[in-house]
Formats: C-alpha cells, structure tokens, sequence
C-alpha cells in the first residue's frame, strides 16, 4: 500500500473516532476533557486533511484498479452510515425531551442540521476530487449493473421498512405513538428512512464490488 493509502486509513481511523465519541461521548467531561466537543473537532480535522490529501494525491489513496464508481461508492458508505448514526443520536436526544419540538426552528437551535450540511458538503467535495483524476468514462456496464442491483435492494429495504412501520401502528397503542405521530417528527422520522435506504444501498453496492473482484 502507498504512503498515501496509508495517510487515507490513519485519517479513516481518527474520522471515525471523533464521529464516535462526538455522537455518543459523555455529557461530563472525562479528565478535564470535553469528549464530545474534542471529538467533533478531531472530526472535522480529518474531514479537512482528507480533503487535501485527495486534491493532492486523489490518484494515490485508493488502489489502482478500483473504478471512480467503486471509490465513491466506498466513500460514500462511510458518509451515510455516519449522517445516519447521527440522526437517530439526535431523534433519540429529541424524544427524551420535554414536549413536542414546534417547528423547525427547534431543530436548528440543537444545531444537528447544520452539522449535516457540513457533512454532505465533504462527502460533495470528496466525490468530486475522487473523479477528478480520473480520465474518460466514469462507469461502465459492470458499475451500471451494480448500480441496479444495489438500487433494487434499497427498495426493498425501504418496502419492507414501512410494512413494518404499517403493523407498528396498527399493534401500539395510540398513546406510546402521540409523540412520534406529531407532524414535525414524523417529517423526520421519514428522512432517516430515506438515509437508512440509502445506506443499504450503498453498504450492497461496496460489498458487489468485493465480491465481483473476488470471481475475477
């Protein structure tokens, strides 16, 4: 593995532990440390350094016979799964508070929306320089072939995802469901089915790749 490649993992590695200890790090700080605060920023500056090393060296960090498709797709699990860790760590926060948020200003006081725009900027930017490097067609028959197959997984993940809501409601009672009804959550609770549909879809589309290179 080149220098690069190993700079990618090392950031991977601290990316990943800061998003960690960000989302689920104690109120309290431990040791005089304040675990979420260092671990957003422990976050972020990885997100930052990943975006120079891949402006810098985008045709260094992933092996040479990964396609631009395949890269992404990789990238892109990585993204989602924590855009979707974060948004049921915040819907979970929400719901053990007092009452029923009224608006969407709410949900910008707690400020995890903002945070969600920073991430998809990153993974936008990270795409971009992952396909910069590369010269001529993006995706061929193998990548659109791929590309159907997890599409069609996450359709059904998201088909049986609502059966399952549909019999939830059906066998709950009314007021275990009154907060989860109220029409800003819901709203919500629609995006993360629409996220964890696309993390399905993703997850199935790197794990075609694995196994395509496998029969190769």
């Amino acid at each position: 593995m080149q220098t690069s490649g190993r700079l990618a993992l090392i950031l991977l590695f601290f990316g990943g532990g800061g998003a960690l200890a960000a989302l689920f790090g104690s109120a309290e700080a431990w040791g005089g440390v304040d675990l979420g605060a260092t671990g957003a920023s422990v976050f972020m500056l990885s997100l930052a350094a990943a975006i120079v090393l891949l402006a810098m060296r985008g045709d260094q960090v992933f092996p040479q016979h990964m396609s631009v498709a395949e890269r992404r797709a990789w990238v892109g699990t990585v993204f989602v799964a924590i855009l979707l860790a974060a948004f049921v760590r915040e819907l979970y926060l929400l719901s053990v508070d007092a009452g029923v948020p009224e608006g969407m200003g709410d949900l910008f006081a707690r400020r995890f929306l903002e945070r969600y725009v920073v991430v998809a900027i990153a993974w936008g930017v990270i795409s971009h320089l992952i396909g910069r490097a590369e010269k001529g067609v993006e995706a061929d028959e193998r990548d659109l072939r791929l590309r159907h197959r997890a599409d069609r997984a996450g359709d059904w993940a998201l088909t049986l995802i609502v059966i399952n809501g549909i019999v939830v409601l059906a066998s709950v009672p009314r007021e275990f469901l009154s907060w989860w009804l109220a029409p800003i959550v819901l709203a919500n609770v629609l995006i993360g089915l629409l996220i964890a549909k696309s993390l399905v879809e993703h997850v199935v589309l790197t794990l075609s790749y694995r196994y395509f290179a496998s029969r190769a």
